[in-house]
């Protein structure tokens, strides 16, 4: 169970030039909080906006000016964090011109790394199946973004493996000779202690996810992770970048090390994207999301917030139902967006904490969304 005593629950949250959300401010439930509209009415935007305060980044495009108001220079999103008994306010601008401010209680934050720690945030996207389909790069991320907030020791160790292979990248494409190689002890060291950091987690990963998508789907149950390190795990990370050296001198860039792991999403021993269906695979996806809450939700922060965004509408309701029960038992804070407000009468058993309706990027409280609900 997660230590809720730790757990993150934003108290308000202020949205200002976020597509079409204009100086909207939402006070919330420590619980779950349904937000309905219609299609385009903003409500996927709130929980970009809620995103962007817990990532700094939208989790729909990569595009800063996409996701700011048309006809406006830059958007906003502030909020009141309640965590241990703390409150805290936090504060995020981007604007089109790439510039970013962030503070925490007033005052100015160093860097995105220590800003994004304050509220880690799972979201669940059923309509992005592109993490299990697509190339290695976000599976990494997720592992990475996991470990980021679960790791006290791995942004260093994540930093410090960066910066020696752009060195050396650069030495190679400078045309660095064999045995002209300053760095390739110390980045197979702290590439081996990044690997651990990796292997570790996947190893507690891996059983949550199939316990989560065997319930979501019996038929599903012979599913696993599988971790590749990026580059021949019958041998060292030292031997296996040591045999690649003339591949790297002549190609001018580094071909193996952790840079190039992946996380493989197996179904009896062949990988998910070759044999589910796109049903399958959004419940595999979540499966993931819901198994990267639970890690979250045993470290010393707790339970994390969870966005969730149109889950009605990417699957049938009775996995929708499942789904929602197993956010209930997470014991954390919940943003749901759903077309119909009637929604709720499925989707839980109770009453949800508390409801806003969204229209033309305007949002009203349907219910007395400040009470607190009894845990």
């Amino acid at each position: 169970m997660s230590k809720s005593v730790n757990n993150i629950r934003l108290e308000s949250v202020y949205i200002d030039g976020v597509r079409n959300i204009s100086a909207q401010r939402l006070v919330l439930n420590p619980r779950i909080n349904l937000i309905s509209g219609a299609n385009g009415s903003g409500k996927s935007s709130i929980i970009e906006a809620f995103s962007l305060l817990s990532t700094g980044r939208s989790f729909r495009s990569s595009s800063i000016r996409s996701l700011i108001q048309h006809g406006r220079d830059e958007c906003v999103v502030q909020a009141r964090v309640e965590s241990g008994g703390a409150t805290r306010s936090l504060g995020i601008r981007r604007t089109k011109t790439g510039e970013l401010t962030l503070r925490c209680d007033g005052e100015p934050v160093g860097s995105l790394a220590e800003f994004v720690a304050q509220v880690p945030t799972i979201i669940l996207d059923p309509s992005s199946t592109d993490i299990i389909t697509g190339p290695p790069e976000p599976r990494r991320r997720l592992i990475d973004g996991t470990l980021f907030h679960v790791e006290p020791g791995f942004l260093d160790v994540w930093r410090r493996y960066q910066r020696l292979l752009k060195q050396r990248n650069a030495m190679l494409r400078r045309g660095m000779m064999p045995g002209q190689d300053p760095w390739l002890d110390e980045l197979s060291r702290v590439g081996s202690i990044l690997t651990g950091y990796r292997v570790n987690l996947v190893s507690r990963l891996g059983p949550v996810f199939q316990t989560i998508l065997a319930e979501l789907n019996a038929e599903l149950a012979d599913a696993e992770l599988v971790f590749r390190p990026g580059w021949d795990s019958s041998l060292s990370l030292e031997l296996g970048m040591a045999r690649s050296v003339g591949s790297d001198v002549a190609q001018g860039f580094t071909h193996v090390g952790p840079h190039r792991a992946d996380l493989r999403l197996q179904w009896q021993g062949r990988a998910m994207a070759e044999v589910f269906s796109r049903g399958q695979l959004k419940l595999a996806m979540i499966a993931l999301r819901l198994a990267q809450g639970r890690v979250l939700a045993a470290s010393e922060k707790g339970a994390p917030l969870y966005l969730v965004d149109d889950l009605t509408a990417e699957l049938d309701g009775h996995h929708a139902l499942q789904v929602c029960r197993m956010l209930e038992q997470a014991r954390s804070q919940v943003v749901l967006t759903t077309v119909s407000e009637l929604a709720q009468e499925t989707l839980w058993m109770h009453d949800v904490s508390a409801v806003f309706h969204v229209e033309q990027g305007c949002v009203s409280a349907a219910v007395d969304n400040t009470s607190a609900t009894k845990t």
